[in-house]
C-alpha cells in the first residue's frame, strides 16, 4: 500500500504566496527611474554619512532613508489584493510616497529637490517614446499604466500625489525581450519643461504585487528652441570610496570612440596632498587648465562647468558624447615610489632624450622616430604617432604620455 502525503491547505497557500511575492522584480531603465540613477552613481557604501554620493538629491535621499532603497532598487513594489480598485491602490501607495512605491523605508525617493537628474526627451520629430523596463524576472499576466505629472507640478518643491498625475497610456501583457519590456508611449505633443513620468506595472495574481517608479524627464517640443548640448555627463569625477595610497598615483584617461587615448594624465599622491583628497583637486585643476576643450571637471551651471569645493558633487563632462572617461587609483610600487619623472607605468631608463633620435638614417646617423617610438623633451615623455622628424610636442605626429 502506498503512503499518501497530504500538504495542509494553509501551508500550500503560504508557499504559493511566498513564491508569487518573490518571483518578480524590475525598474524603468528608460527614462531611467530615480532610484536607478542613484544606484548607478554609487557612493552610498562609504562614507556612512553619504558624503561620497555625487548627486545632491540622491545624497539627501540617502541621508533620509539609508541605503536600503538602493540595494532594493529593483523592488519598488507594493502588494494590493484589490489591485483593480484604484482607491485601494492609492490607500497603500499614498500621496507623498508614490516614488517610493508606498514603502516608508524608501521615502528618500520622494523628497522635493531641484537636483533630480532628468532625461531629456525631444518631441520635435515625434511625441512617441519607447519606455524600457528592466525585468530581472519577467512575469505575465500583468498590465501597465503610465502617468505624466500635470502642468504646474514642481518636483523641486512638491512631493508627487495621485491628483497631480494624468493617465496617458495603458495596456495588457507585453512580451519580454532579452529581459526587457518595451512599451510605445505617446506623450502630449504640446508639453515642454520638467515633468515626472510615473510607471505602474501590475501583476495579475493573488498577491497583487505592483511596481511603481518615478522617472524625471525634461520635455522639449516643436514649439521649443532647445539650446545645443555643450557638455555630456560621463559620471562622477572620482570615487571617494576607493582609498588613495601615499606613493601611489591617480591616472585619468579619456578615450575616443575607437579606443585611442585623448588624455592620459597621472598625478602623484603624497603626504602633502592625501588629506581631504587634495590630490583630486590638484588633478582636476590640471585637467581643467590643460584639456578644457575636451574635458571639464565640476558641476554644470548653465553652459559652464564649475569646479566645486564639495568634491563628491563634481562630475566629468565631455564635449564629445562618444568619448569614454576613466579614473584609476594605482598603488605604490614595491619601493613606495612611482617616479622617476612622474611617469608611472613607463620605464624612462631606456628612452632617449631629444634630439637623440631612436631611429637612424641610411648613413647610420640618428635622424627620426617611427610610430610607437618614445622621446623625452622638456620634462615630458612623448610617443610618435607615425614616422616623424619634428620636435616632440610641436605637431600632431606626437602625443604626450606624461610630464614632470
Amino acid at each position: 500500500m502506498k503512503s499518501k502525503y497530504v500538504v495542509p491547505a494553509l501551508l500550500t497557500t503560504s508557499l504559493l504566496f511566498t513564491s508569487l511575492q518573490a518571483s518578480s522584480h524590475g525598474y524603468v531603465d528608460y527614462p531611467k527611474a530615480r532610484q536607478q540613477i542613484c544606484k548607478d552613481d554609487g557612493g552610498y557604501w562609504w562614507p556612512a554619512d553619504g558624503s561620497g554620493i555625487p548627486n545632491s538629491a540622491c545624497r539627501a535621499a540617502y541621508q533620509q532613508s539609508g541605503g536600503y532603497m538602493l540595494t532594493q532598487h529593483h523592488e519598488f513594489s507594493a502588494n494590493v489584493a484589490d489591485y483593480r480598485n484604484m482607491a485601494a491602490v492609492q490607500a497603500v501607495v499614498s500621496d507623498g510616497s508614490l516614488c517610493a512605491g508606498g514603502d516608508s523605508r524608501k521615502s528618500g525617493m520622494d523628497i522635493p529637490s531641484t537636483d533630480w537628474q532628468r532625461t531629456s526627451i525631444n518631441l520635435t520629430q515625434s511625441n512617441e517614446i519607447t519606455l524600457r523596463f528592466r525585468a530581472t524576472t519577467p512575469h505575465n499576466p500583468s498590465y501597465w499604466q503610465i502617468y505624466l505629472s500635470k502642468p504646474g507640478f514642481d518636483s523641486a518643491s512638491e512631493t508627487l500625489s495621485w491628483n497631480q498625475l494624468q493617465l496617458i497610456h495603458q495596456q495588457n501583457d507585453v512580451t519580454a525581450e532579452a529581459g526587457y519590456y518595451n512599451l510605445n508611449v505617446q506623450l502630449p505633443a504640446d508639453r515642454s519643461g520638467p515633468a515626472v513620468l510615473y510607471t505602474r506595472w501590475q501583476r495579475v495574481d493573488v498577491v497583487g504585487e505592483g511596481f511603481y517608479n518615478c522617472s524625471d524627464i525634461e520635455l522639449v517640443n516643436g514649439n521649443s528652441d532647445p539650446s545645443p548640448v555643450l557638455w555630456f555627463d560621463k559620471g562622477a569625477f572620482v570615487n571617494l570610496q576607493t582609498p588613495a595610497e601615499i606613493g601611489g598615483y591617480a591616472q585619468l584617461r579619456l578615450f575616443d570612440a575607437d579606443g585611442q587615448e585623448l588624455i592620459d594624465e597621472s598625478w602623484q599622491i603624497t603626504n602633502a596632498n592625501i588629506g581631504n583628497a587634495l590630490w583630486a583637486t590638484e588633478l582636476a585643476t590640471q585637467i581643467n587648465t590643460q584639456y578644457s576643450n575636451l574635458l571639464q571637471i565640476g558641476v554644470l551651471s548653465g553652459d559652464n562647468v564649475v569646479f566645486s569645493s564639495d568634491l563628491a558633487t563634481n562630475r566629468a563632462y565631455v564635449r564629445d558624447n562618444n568619448t569614454f572617461y576613466n579614473l584609476d587609483l594605482r598603488p605604490a610600487d614595491s619601493g613606495g615610489n612611482n617616479l622617476p619623472g612622474n611617469c608611472p607605468g613607463y620605464d624612462l631608463s631606456s628612452v632617449n632624450t631629444y634630439p637623440d633620435w631612436p631611429q637612424s638614417n641610411i648613413q647610420g646617423q640618428p635622424g627620426h622616430a617611427a610610430g610607437g617610438d618614445q622621446l623625452i623633451h622638456q620634462n615630458a615623455l612623448y610617443q610618435a604617432n607615425w614616422w616623424t622628424q619634428s620636435t616632440p610636442g610641436s605637431d600632431s605626429s606626437w602625443v604626450q604620455l606624461c610630464s614632470w
